[in-house]
């Protein structure tokens, strides 16, 4: 049976479709899909409430960003090298693909592919973020300045199980030009009016200008104008991010020393649904995704989020620190995630609430009595 792809025919779906083929693995995109109709709907809301795409539904439950959807097609057959053939390639797989232009050209200079002696993981993703580029303003003018990487793409762009989802791909032989004019003044020199109505015009012309320089002001965000606090976020956020060693001594130090019950305030959250959790790496998209959609509060929090268990159903915890004394509320009606979750807030007073604090900031193992699976941070 044919797993289930929820997408339109893009770059993100092709990275699945191509470990497809190559993995044998029958994949198939969803019949009748129409963005922003289609992921609108109950049934993809439930499973992927932000209603996102690329979706795959498969026997574990549904899975959503594109790099996640890959790895899971490359893990189903246990016999393909798309993450290399040792642990050290697989590693090496997921990295290369934070490399750029030049990092990728100085790699492929003495290696045909980007991680061992076949087509892995990793070149598939890379080429499907290349095509894009090729087709539409990387000129053979700028592009013949990374000549391995020209002769990578073309080489697999060309293999058949690429061929077959991408088509022919042809290089961009122009850039489209950029107008530094605004649309309607493009509209005005295709059309030249009479000089009685360009006079009339030009009359009319500071109006609009006057209207173009006189936009509502922005409205400022509640949190901004609290009273000044003696914690200053991002000093915290340096601190942690800086702490290699001694990190109970120095950096939880330093996080209490910092803390203003005043101006801030600590908050435990434990997941509603946590039987639901029974796929590790479906949990840790889950939490992953949480966080990017909580990047609207970057400026206002800090957070730590557990996942811990050594096997299924696995618990899912939080710790966040808030600019105010409650939960913004901007974070409440924008964030939807924020509702699967059981806040508490942070009692500094009771010493074991207080201590629970420090050894969520430090992943300390074990957490409550049980191994941690993984540990995010949000700063």
């Amino acid at each position: 049976m044919a797993l289930v792809l929820h997408s339109t025919a893009n770059k993100n779906a092709n990275k699945t479709l191509i470990v497809s083929e190559f993995n044998g693995v029958k994949v198939e995109l969803a019949k009748d899909f129409q963005m922003g109709v289609t992921n609108k709907t109950p049934e993809f809301i439930k499973m992927n409430p932000i209603g996102k795409i690329p979706v795959l539904e498969t026997p574990d439950g549904p899975i959503f960003e594109s790099n996640a959807i890959a790895r899971y097609v490359a893990r189903l057959n246990p016999k393909n090298n798309l993450f290399g053939s040792s642990s050290i390639e697989n590693e090496a797989a997921i990295s290369s693909l934070k490399r750029g232009l030049e990092a990728l050209n100085s790699h492929l200079a003495s290696n045909t592919y980007l991680v061992g002696h076949s087509v892995t993981l990793a070149d598939i993703i890379t080429v499907c973020n290349l095509v894009l580029g090729f087709k539409a303003i990387l000129l053979k003018s700028f592009t013949s300045e990374f000549p391995h990487v020209e002769r990578y793409f073309w080489t697999l762009v060309n293999q058949p199980n690429f061929k077959k989802v991408l088509g022919d791909i042809e290089q961009a032989k122009s850039v489209p030009p950029v107008s530094t004019q605004k649309h309607g003044q493009l509209k005005e020199a295709a059309k030249p009016k009479p000089k009685e109505e360009a006079k009339e015009a030009k009359k009319e012309e500071p109006k609009a200008v006057e209207e173009e320089e006189a936009p509502k002001p922005k409205a400022k965000n509640p949190l901004d104008l609290l009273p000044p606090s003696k914690m200053v976020l991002d000093d915290w956020k340096r601190l942690y991010s800086n702490t290699k060693t001694n990190f109970r001594e120095v950096a939880i130090k330093g996080f209490w020393d910092m803390y203003d019950p005043e101006g801030y305030s600590l908050w435990f959250c434990d997941y509603k649904y946590n039987d639901e959790n029974m796929v590790s790496f479906v949990t840790m998209n889950k939490v992953g995704g949480f966080l990017q959609r909580m990047d609207l509060a970057r400026k206002y929090a800090f957070g730590k989020m557990l996942i811990i268990g050594a096997q299924a159903p696995f618990k899912v915890k939080g710790l966040w620190l808030f600019r105010g004394t409650e939960i913004p509320k901007f974070v409440m009606d924008e964030c939807y995630d924020m509702e699967l979750y059981e806040w508490t807030k942070v009692d500094i007073s009771d010493e074991a609430q207080k201590e629970r604090v420090s050894q969520m900031i430090e992943d300390a193992e074990p957490f409550e009595g049980e191994p941690l699976l993984d540990a995010k941070c949000f700063k």
